[in-house]
């Protein structure tokens, strides 16, 4: 049985049918935002929950526009024009790293706020049981198919850690020094900690020598001298 069939009325346009709508909407976009914040991922909690509801929004325009004030056109074409927009979005969250720019980060973020946008679009149109099965999908994938992707797909190319810096440090020296034992900076940004004394970051090295192991690359990364403190980040998850 549908919620079609147990609730004949949330398809119809009114008050209380938009007010379901945007509250699915509303949850849906902050159950997979809250997972990409937990990640520090530049796009969190709000901004997966203001996509999510402005694609419904734009559906409940349309259908508004449409069905009371008589307007002709087609009902899905202005919602259409959201999926391009957030493209635009999606393009401010992918950062491209590394000396020959061949590396990205950010492309899961920006294929996150693309599906959360369609999610919006199926809780304004009233379909909320595939806007539930959506968000329990991207859930899934960048939840547990996360700790998937990074223990067997990413382990031995990639080491995620966290670092303590001097605050006084010369990130030229840092990259050389990783250079010289076939490491490759790929990305770093700002996390946890910072006084006068040392900063947090979170840092991505790429493993140019395949023979080299995650945590081989750790013990050479605590070995330089601005470098005050080292641990891969899934060990402190865990």
């Amino acid at each position: 049985m549908t919620l079609m069939q147990i609730f004949p009325a949330l398809r119809e346009l009114h008050f209380w049918s938009m007010a379901l709508r945007f509250l699915t909407a509303c949850v849906c976009g902050g159950v997979i935002g809250y997972t990409r914040g937990l990640h520090q991922r530049p796009a969190g909690f709000r901004t997966h929950v203001l996509v999510c509801l402005g694609g419904a929004a734009t559906v409940i325009m349309s259908q508004f526009s449409i069905e009371i004030l008589g307007v002709p056109g087609d009902t899905m074409r202005v919602p259409a024009q959201v999926i391009s927009g957030i493209g635009f979005l999606g393009a401010g969250c992918i950062i491209h790293m590394g000396s020959n720019r061949t590396h990205t980060t950010g492309v899961t973020t920006a294929a996150g706020l693309w599906a959360t946008g369609a999610m919006g679009l199926l809780s304004g149109a009233g379909y909320l049981e595939c806007a539930i099965l959506m968000c329990v999908i991207i859930y899934l994938v960048q939840g547990p198919m996360y700790h998937l992707d990074s223990s067997f797909v990413k382990l031995k190319l990639t080491l995620m850690a966290y670092v303590e810096l001097d605050s006084s440090f010369r990130l030229s020296e840092i990259i050389t020094a990783l250079q010289e034992h076939q490491l490759q900076l790929s990305a770093i940004e700002p996390f946890g900690t910072k006084d006068a004394d040392h900063v947090g970051y979170k840092i991505e090295v790429w493993l140019e020598d395949r023979s080299l192991t995650p945590d081989q690359a750790l013990d050479f990364i605590r070995t330089i001298d601005q470098v005050q403190f080292a641990q891969r980040l899934d060990e402190i998850r865990s």
